[in-house]
């Protein structure tokens, strides 16, 4: 029976990077995806690497600072082996603050009208306007990199096989089993996202939440230079991420609605009236598709990483809307924590063991 030295349990962005990390560190690894990888809340994320939003919990606030440091880095050493660009765009985010809010990330400014105007002349909505040093993938460009480069160092995948549970024996984590089959390991890593609950013994406790998304394209025929939109731009009432492409996004929602991706049309619609209120060239864009996908949340919304109370088991889930941005330092951490090394942060913030 062939034995790997690490397997993870879910191929969404996070199980992907640290596979692709682990290899890089000699080890043995499979992958094991009850679908097809990066086909959920990978697929269905922004992409924003907001690394300056005054929303992070305090706890989690240095490593997102060095997940966005090495992010760059993180996307040149994949597009080198995969030979496949994420689309990494660091031209920045244009946020209009609240009357109380004040910018409090290092390299912010405060923009006038004049100044908004120069940097995103699309942009017609007023206020108090503010750039922002931060930068934004395209998720699906980046699953399928990460996929393939992690393919290529020779990281081993079965999809489309649920793991019901983690297997035990001698009081410590020997493999998984899914409904057919048994795939032994010395260590165990559940990175199945919003399902990382639903494995057994020892289920993390993340839930789903659930956001809607919608995308736009330009009309046939529509001139695209003017409908360039070259910034992420924030306001309370939806957010916009543009695409190299031309494809706009539209975003997002916060539901608690378990498990169900349905789209709403008066939610996508609102989506789009907010929108062109920012900036009216979105007004003349068609809808191109809409999607909802499922955030794993935990109890205090900060990821679950580290080892569980089984030995050989681990956890690097419940990243909530961090997973993208999270991702590089995930991978990092949890490798050298996998590895014998100990990791860059302390994660005693972040333990399975937290929640008894």
């Amino acid at each position: 029976m062939k034995t790997w030295d690490v397997v993870i349990i879910g191929g969404g962005v996070i199980g992907l990077a640290l596979a692709w990390r682990l290899r890089h560190s000699g080890a043995s690894v499979l992958v094991v995806e009850k679908g097809e990888p990066w086909r959920e809340a990978t697929y269905a994320a922004a992409g924003m690497i907001a690394h300056c939003d005054p929303g992070t919990p305090p706890a989690l606030q240095a490593m997102v600072a060095a997940s966005a440091r090495i992010y760059p880095e993180f996307v040149r050493e994949l597009r080198a082996e995969a030979f496949q660009s994420p689309d990494l765009r660091d031209a920045g985010t244009v946020v209009f603050l609240g009357d109380d809010e004040l910018p409090s990330c290092a390299g912010a400014r405060l923009l006038d009208d004049a100044e908004l105007t120069q940097l995103e002349p699309p942009i017609r909505l007023r206020g108090r306007a503010c750039w922002l040093p931060e930068s934004s993938v395209d998720p699906r460009k980046l699953g399928r990199a990460l996929e393939k480069a992690a393919r290529t160092l020779g990281v081993d995948f079965v999809t489309g096989a649920a793991v019901n549970e983690v297997a035990v024996l001698g009081r410590r984590a020997t493999g998984v089993r899914t409904t057919k089959s048994f795939y032994a390991a010395d260590k165990v890593v559940n990175c199945a996202g919003a399902w990382a609950g639903e494995i057994k013994p020892l289920g993390m406790p993340t839930r789903p939440v659930k956001g809607q998304i919608a995308c736009l394209v330009p009309q046939p025929g529509a001139h695209r230079a003017g409908l360039q939109i070259q910034h992420v731009i924030r306001t309370p009432e939806v957010y916009i991420i543009p695409r190299s492409d031309g494809r706009i996004l539209l975003g997002a929602t916060v539901e608690e609605a378990g498990f169900d991706k349905r789209v709403d049309p008066e939610t996508v619609r609102r989506f789009q009236e907010a929108a062109a209120q920012v900036a009216p060239v979105i007004g003349e864009m068609r809808l191109h598709d809409a999607w909802a996908g499922l955030r794993p949340a935990s109890p205090d919304d900060l990821p679950i990483l580290g080892a569980t109370s089984l030995p050989g088991y681990y956890a690097a889930t419940g990243h909530y809307r961090d997973g993208i941005m999270l991702a590089p330092v995930t991978a990092l951490v949890m490798t050298q924590l996998l590895t014998g090394h100990k990791p860059d942060f302390d994660l005693a913030a972040f333990s399975p063991l937290r929640f008894g």
